[in-house]
């Protein structure tokens, strides 16, 4: 460090050591914040999607639908940590509202089963309710909803949804070979564009009428209580459903998306890695600088019985203490950034007046911070041995 700040060394040796320390500082900072953006990313989506998905969900090995006396419900009731099931229809249907006809995906669950509590968060207007009495309800996602013109408040329109018969023969009369089923609007929710232009939420009973699926689903879905061992649960389930029947946890409901997530992430961080590495090249002009600079001074510590191995030490020592020090300063600048946009929310997300989050999402994982500061440590350390290589017992010779 003295080599950076010392008025009296040579002028070159001050400015690489600079461009050294603020190389490392600036590459630092950047993988601070670009990480905690990306884990922000995440957990943005991984809360919406918390809201969209249970925490488990049970699916046939094979066909489209199973029969729900073929799962033992009442022992998945006793499972320790399960807190709510649902029997779920998944299917395509036809949508037309007034005017207007779209192909949707109909997603069916139970009321009164924890959907209501989870699903509130995602509810851009309207209220989380499918079914009183007789009487069903809709809630579609956010692109479906402005697509087709829909009106919460207009309770004269019904959501009509049609699906040709599973159990009748062809017919000159069109309308008797389809199943037809209304329900009213009565909100609209927002998670991401896959789900808002094709999803739309509506009672189990309706789908199973629907598309004559009584007794039926196409899915089990489960939600576990705060803090339940997901492990002891998946194993449990996968003991009561058996071969037949496949269980997913979360992240594999997602896996893709998940799998594309970590990818971008480790991809960004390899970047970023390779850009201090490329900067911290400097290191090697600025010890070669001072090992040439310093050669006599070198060469009479060798000639007091200083070994060559000690000497090299010294200048490995001093391109980590610029690396740490670049690290310090990173880290300081990047953390700082990161708990001003958390507290402030400095930089807006377009659109933020009609998305559920305004402020760009940001989240610090502290062992996102030691992956960092290790990597920076270790570029520095082998990046500072390529300049000690020249040390040598005949270089330091006195002539």
């Amino acid at each position: 460090m003295k080599y950076w700040r010392s008025k009296k060394s040579f002028s070159i040796i001050n400015i690489i050591s600079g461009i050294s320390f603020w190389g490392i500082a600036v590459g630092t900072m950047a993988l601070v914040l670009v990480l905690s953006a990306f884990n922000g990313l995440e957990s943005m989506v991984d809360g919406m999607y918390n809201a969209f998905h249970t925490d488990f969900k049970i699916e046939p090995a094979t066909g489209k639908f199973f029969h729900l006396k073929d799962i033992d419900t009442d022992a998945i009731e006793e499972i320790e940590g399960v807190e709510n099931w649902s029997a779920v229809i998944e299917e395509i249907a036809l949508l037309r509202y007034s005017d207007k006809q779209k192909v949707v995906k109909l997603k069916g669950v139970q009321p009164d089963r924890g959907y209501e509590e989870r699903f509130d968060t995602l509810l851009i207007d309207g209220r989380f309710l499918l079914q009183r009495d007789s009487v069903y309800y809709a809630i579609p996602g956010a692109g479906i909803y402005y697509d087709m013109g829909m009106i919460l408040h207009d309770q004269t329109t019904p959501m009509s949804f049609y699906t040709p018969r599973r159990t009748v023969k062809a017919s000159a009369d069109i309308t008797s070979s389809f199943v037809i089923m209304n329900a009213m609007p009565r909100g609209y929710f927002s998670v991401q564009q896959e789900f808002d232009e094709n999803y739309v939420l509506v009672p189990y009973d309706l789908c199973a009428q629907l598309f004559e699926y009584e007794g039926a689903a196409t899915s089990l879905e489960l939600y576990t209580k705060p803090g339940a061992d997901q492990n002891a649960i998946e194993r449990a389930l996968e003991e009561i459903t058996g071969k037949n029947f496949i269980v997913k946890n979360r992240y594999e409901q997602e896996e893709a998306m998940y799998k594309i997530m970590k990818s971008e992430k480790l991809i960004v961080f390899v970047i970023l890695a390779f850009i201090i590495l490329i900067t911290s090249f400097n290191l090697i002009s600025t010890l070669t600088l001072v090992i040439l600079d310093k050669r006599k001074n070198l060469a009479a510590l060798h000639a007091m019985g200083a070994r060559v191995r000690d000497i090299r030490r010294i200048f490995v020592v001093q391109g980590l203490l610029i690396g740490f020090a670049g690290l310090l300063v990173g880290l300081f600048l990047g953390l700082a950034i990161t708990f001003a946009q958390i507290k402030f929310g400095l930089i807006r997300m377009e659109g933020s007046g009609s998305f559920v989050f305004t402020a760009y999402p940001v989240k610090i994982i502290w062992m996102d911070i030691l992956l960092v500061s290790i990597t920076v440590m270790l570029i520095s350390f082998f990046v500072s041995q390529i300049p000690v290589r020249r040390i040598s017992k005949n270089w330091l010779s006195l002539r």
